[in-house]
């Protein structure tokens, strides 16, 4: 049974949609959510009620009808071409979903060593923040810069905006290139904490991206962890023929 308030000024159907969403990803649902007559009963609710929470979700991609079957959380994941520098929000809207982005931290920190390498500093500046797909989490991220553009990044709302744009439109730097590495890996307690994923051991994306500008100058340097139940990447190969 599930609670909802019917005295709250939050319509009974966005009640009973976050309280499905919210099951969803605590794992609760993983394939095909109760029917219509079993949610009646869990919620107490009319079948309007819980049509339109349904309907909601499936407009939102959390979940799909199909046909004779009932309906099914979305197994659809993202899909990243890898070719192009393109920024998160740029992915995400493609897919037809809403992009968010959620500043975690941001600072000063010592370099780590591979940071250090690449930028020769002792000290870095570092953001850390989570980015999310209809509001269902799906990559957490650290990303460093030199301390001159943290200084300016310090001034800017880092929610909700992409560090691509910023460094380009309102910083004056031309990102060229990126070299970026793709590893699977074990996520600790904490990222999975944050990426909603269940205790149960499981595999997670790590991508290491270094952008660097025309002169082969490094300006950013990313390691993202995204869902591998959620996200994936993509490339277009040619076969190199002798001549």
């Amino acid at each position: 049974m599930f609670t909802v308030d019917k005295t709250d000024a939050m319509p009974l159907h966005l009640q009973v949609r976050n309280v499905l969403r919210n099951e969803i990803l605590k794992g609760t649902y993983t394939e095909k959510i109760p029917s219509e007559y079993e949610l009646m009963e869990m919620f107490s609710v009319s079948r309007a009620t819980i049509r339109r929470a349904v309907r909601t979700l499936t407009e939102e991609g959390v979940l799909e009808t199909k046909q004779g079957l009932g309906t099914f959380v979305s197994a659809r994941s993202i899909e990243e071409w890898l070719g192009n520098l393109s920024t998160y929000f740029e992915i995400v809207q493609d897919m037809g979903m809403k992009p968010n982005i959620r500043l975690l931290s941001q600072g000063i920190v010592p370099s780590p060593q591979d940071v250090a390498v690449i930028f020769g500093t002792k000290e870095i500046y570092e953001t850390n923040r989570l980015r999310l797909a209809n509001d269902v989490p799906i990559v957490v991220e650290k990303q460093y810069y030199p301390l001159k553009i943290g200084q300016k990044l310090a001034e800017v709302d880092l929610n909700n905006a992409s560090t691509y744009e910023i460094l380009e439109n309102e910083i004056g730097i031309t990102l060229w290139e990126a070299k970026q590495t793709i590893t699977a890996i074990i996520p600790t307690a904490e990222e999975k904490k944050l990426l909603n994923l269940s205790a149960a051991p499981s595999c997670a994306l790590l991508s290491k991206r270094l952008v660097v500008d025309l002169e082969g100058k490094p300006w950013e340097y990313e390691k993202s962890l995204y869902r591998a139940d959620m996200y994936s990447f993509r490339i277009n190969l040619t076969r190199k023929r002798k001549r």
